[in-house]
């Protein structure tokens, strides 16, 4: 996993990462950059508008969502997806149903203590994640993430199962809080994630 990761980047230095296990609160730290990443690759992976039709009629159709997702601080997320979408061609509210699965394709994360992991698939997370919106600014998600990622921070690495229930509520451009709770690398994670 170490060499795989200095090969893709090519600009590692000869350091060897040593296999490893994160502490409870790396676990949570680790819980918190990986839904960020995952709050952000959900936003960018957004279905094809819906046909087009009379007005004042209900819309609901299917989509598939097949995109690579870039990380802020470098890699990407892999993102393949069946979407369902409701909503009537009146109104910008929708409901947006996402079955969904990330890999994570060396993405670095930033936890909110300034921690970096980089994230690949091991081999992969499924979420299923429901998604509303009022069209002018009110977003709620609902969902949960199942699976596992390989993670590499401060000179080590090792594999996390991961099992997650989290939603949020954002309110225009915002910043937003989410609720997170589920386990993660073997331990119980409670906590409240600042997104944005």
């Amino acid at each position: 996993m170490g060499l795989v990761a200095c090969i893709a980047f090519a600009a590692c230095d000869t350091t060897e990462l040593v296999m490893g296990e994160l502490s409870e609160v790396e676990a949570e730290e680790l819980a918190g950059a990986m839904m960020l990443a995952t709050f952000s690759s959900t936003e960018n992976a957004q279905p094809a508008p819906a046909p087009g039709g009379p007005q004042m009629t209900p819309v609901e159709y299917t989509a598939e969502v097949d995109t690579d997702v870039q990380c802020p601080l470098g890699g990407a997320v892999a993102v393949m997806a069946d979407v369902v979408v409701n909503g009537d061609t009146d109104n910008p509210a929708l409901v947006v149903d996402y079955s969904m699965t990330q890999v994570h394709d060396g993405c670095v994360v930033l936890s909110e203590n300034d921690r970096e992991f980089t994230l690949w698939g091991a081999p992969s997370l499924t979420l299923d994640l429901l998604v509303a919106t009022d069209g002018v600014g009110v977003v709620e998600w609902e969902g949960s993430v199942v699976g596992a990622v390989a993670w590499v921070t401060d000179g080590r690495e090792g594999t996390c199962e991961v099992a997650l229930e989290f939603g949020a509520r954002r309110e225009g451009s915002a910043s937003f809080d989410a609720e997170l709770a589920g386990v993660v690398c073997g331990f119980n994670v409670t906590r409240t994630l600042t997104v944005g």
